[in-house]
């Protein structure tokens, strides 16, 4: 599938079936640290960059297959998804057809428009990032569409606050020496009692990044958890009679339609075998026999020295 993919195993949403609005990685960042790879187009402008149709197409195809079922469907994938202008249809439509909670990524940038936040209504959660309120560290580490300044995007969170009803997790992604300095922790300390989402999450690497591999130290985490007063969170509790139902449900799948789901998830972010047995509800085996598969036909690499906590990533 080119727009569906995963379910990808989320630590704040649980099982999050994906979808990519753009197919490729359009954004307005070209973040160091980014999983997907290089920005191939950088703008803020909104367009259809894909149609709404096959999106839906795949979604119904995907549900009628009987794979594992989803704790939430999620809008995020390739690049920024408010960057498609049918973000707001895509959400209405997908909140109709299916009785899921939907949650969307994004990095911020576009709630500088607020004329985006009535397509917003649909979501039961929205996770927005902000990595540095320091210009300077901001330009850095998220490499934005010229022009584009921390004050902006802090307003526009702030007034996605006055409006959203759902959910908010606010997500600050640490990279050494890029953007742990006080001067930022104090910033966003200041801000978050302001903003006051309902989560926020301090993260660094666990999986190669496009231009940088070196994680924030754990005491550094742990420094910013304790200073913004971040105790420890659980996924969100969806008291769904579907997820009590959660078992693997891909024993039928041939080796062909196990590969295309574990191609369709790894050009999302590289993962380990057992992120994607545990994500797509498949045995270990079922994933080793296909890995081995599509590393014979040169599909898929190994980041780093080959183990079992090996990350796999698609052939560029």
């Amino acid at each position: 599938m080119k727009y569906v993919f995963g379910p990808v195993n989320s630590s704040r949403l649980g099982r999050s079936l994906g979808i990519d609005l753009l197919a490729k990685k359009i954004c307005s960042f070209d973040c160091l640290y980014c999983e997907v790879g290089k920005t191939v187009i950088k703008t803020l402008k909104r367009d259809i960059y894909v149609d709404p149709e096959p999106i839906l197409q795949e979604l119904e195809q995907w549900f009628k297959s009987g794979y594992i079922v989803p704790d939430v469907i999620t809008f995020g994938g390739s690049g920024e998804p408010c960057l498609n202008a049918c973000l707001g249809f895509l959400a209405k439509e997908i909140k109709k057809r299916y009785n899921f909670p939907l949650a969307l990524l994004t990095n911020s940038s576009l709630l500088t428009d607020e004329n985006i936040f009535s397509e917003l209504e649909p979501f039961n959660f929205i996770l927005p990032s902000l990595d540095s309120l320091v210009q300077e560290e901001f330009v850095k580490i998220n490499r934005p569409v010229q022009g584009l300044g921390v004050k902006e995007i802090k307003q526009g969170l702030l007034n996605l606050k006055k409006f959203f009803n759902g959910k908010i997790f606010l997500e600050i992604f640490l990279l050494p020496h890029v953007n742990d300095s006080k001067t930022n922790l104090a910033l966003l300390k200041e801000f978050i009692v302001k903003f006051n989402p309902d989560r926020v999450d301090v993260v660094t690497l666990t999986r190669p990044g496009t231009y940088v591999h070196q994680a924030a130290p754990k005491q550094t985490l742990s420094l910013w958890k304790n200073e913004l007063n971040i105790k420890k969170q659980s996924q969100p509790n969806f008291n769904s009679k579907k997820q009590k139902n959660k078992v693997n449900l891909h024993y039928n799948l041939s080796l062909k339609e196990i590969q295309s789901l574990v191609l369709s998830s790894l050009a999302r972010r590289p993962q380990t075998k057992e992120d994607l047995s545990k994500a797509l509800g498949l045995s270990l085996k079922q994933v080793e026999e296909a890995i081995n598969e599509l590393e014979q036909k040169k599909q898929i690499v190994i980041q780093g020295e080959e183990d079992k906590n090996s990350f796999y990533r698609i052939r560029k």
